[in-house]
């Protein structure tokens, strides 16, 4: 007789909007393709606590899976952890049931060991968990107990698993933004100096059959009311120019909701835009990550702000509105670069800007490196509150005085980015769907 499995989602913030809990969709298919029985517990969805303890009281389970989403705000004008969300979680499933609890999710991918000693879980699943969370199951349902406390994904040898969404949940979501996200692909060659994405799912693409995310685009739209896509890929548009089938498959499929992704400014194409257009592409939001070639280069970018230029240009010229993410303070900033950087982004017509100031220290990437180097933080760091990085020619209340007179009363360069959050919730619940920050460049 196999297991009862609960998987809770964790995240309980809706700032500025909430997000679909896509991992446990994809691990919800994997455990149903397994021939076994799951049932998703989102805490956002089904009402918190008082809910969650009426169902471990009522069904209760044989194992728990809690998936961790984020670490904090990684924004450090605005920082907040929610690891103490998701340990206030652990200690209430441990209060109601006895049964094991796996931890995963991209958190604890992020800082495994450290959450676990936190949390005081049973097992932990690193990466991807369609094929390690299932085996997982099947070893505890057998009478086995691992050894292994923490089991690492090897990403090149996940498939890719049907997505069960839940009705109740996508309904949730819709409510508060009409947003729902597929992912197209994963891995990310790149190596950004601050990213942990290599670190979550490889540094090699692995790519989704372009007619299977064609289906779940129009099955989204058709079966749950889904009026918003966005592409949840590292960056949608790749080397390989597998974006470019998924757009084809879009048209084919006669598409018609509108979709936004993150892009790469580098290396698009007129026609190419022209096509991801005629797909439903709606808005783009860009990592554009540094506002100067110093500090492109600083970051491991590998393109130069001529090619940032050259996107908002195209973009505009197909009338498609574009969001730029820029992060002062990185390495290689200085006075300098601060000022090249404002007058950089000044020069960016038709867009948005989100800015932010200094860099969340994450482990296994250049920034870290950088700053156990400097002495900003030591190997015994645990991570799970805040750091950020910020370069040692700069002062941060400086910069911060700095980027704030730069925008004061601007609406199309945002910093602090958070200022944003609450407009976009606002327009959230008066029925608007969307990011909302493409109503600035309209």
């Amino acid at each position: 007789m196999g297991l009862s499995i609960l998987l809770i989602s964790t995240n309980q913030v809706v700032e500025p909007y909430p997000v679909y809990p896509l991992g446990v969709a994809h691990l919800m298919g994997a455990l149903k393709e397994a021939g076994h029985q799951a049932t998703h517990f989102d805490l956002l969805t089904k009402g918190g606590f008082e809910e969650l303890e009426e169902y471990l009281r009522t069904s209760p389970p044989d194992l728990v899976g809690l998936s961790i989403r984020n670490l904090d705000t990684v924004d450090s004008t605005s920082p907040e952890t929610y690891v103490t969300r998701a340990a206030e979680t652990m200690r209430f499933v441990r209060k109601h049931t006895k049964c094991p609890v796996v931890l995963g999710g991209p958190a604890f991918s992020i800082l495994p060991e450290a959450l676990m000693d936190l949390l005081g879980a049973d097992y932990g699943i690193v990466g991807e968990g369609e094929v390690l969370f299932p085996a997982l199951v099947d070893r505890l349902a057998a009478g086995e107990q691992p050894a292994e406390k923490i089991m690492r994904s090897i990403p090149s040898s996940n498939p890719w698993c049907s997505v069960e969404y839940d009705q109740t949940t996508v309904d949730y979501y819709l409510g508060r933004g009409g947003m729902m996200n597929v992912q197209t692909k994963r891995g990310c060659p790149h190596r950004c100096g601050y990213c942990s994405y290599p670190t979550l799912e490889g540094n090699k693409l692995r790519l989704r059959d372009p007619e299977e995310v064609a289906d779940d685009v129009m099955r989204l739209n058709r079966d749950y009311g889904v009026g918003y896509i966005f592409f949840a890929d590292a960056a949608f548009n790749d080397p390989t120019g597998h974006y470019l089938e998924v757009a084809e498959a879009l048209v084919r499929a006669g598409n018609k909701t509108p979709w936004c992704a993150f892009f790469r400014p580098q290396g698009l194409t007129e026609d190419g835009l022209a096509l991801m257009k005629e797909s439903g592409l709606a808005a783009m939001e860009l990592g554009t990550d540094a506002a100067s070639d110093t500090t492109l280069a600083g970051l491991h970018k590998g393109f130069t702000f001529h090619d940032v230029r050259k996107t908002n240009e195209l973009a505009a010229t197909q009338k498609i509105p574009c969001a730029h993410f820029v992060i002062f303070g990185g390495p290689g900033e200085d006075p300098k670069t601060v000022e090249e950087g404002i007058r950089n982004i000044d020069s960016l017509p038709r867009s948005v800007t989100f800015v932010f100031a200094g860099i969340r220290i994450l482990p296994d990437t250049a920034v870290y490196d950088l700053a156990l180097q400097q002495g900003v933080v030591k190997k015994a760091d645990p991570l799970l509150e805040p750091v950020f990085y910020f370069s040692p020619e700069l002062k941060q209340e400086q910069l911060d005085k700095r980027l704030r007179e730069a925008w004061t009363g601007r609406f199309d360069k945002l910093y602090p980015a958070a200022a944003m959050q609450e407009r976009i919730h606002h327009l959230h619940k008066k029925g608007h769907i969307g990011p909302m920050w493409d109503f600035l460049v309209r």
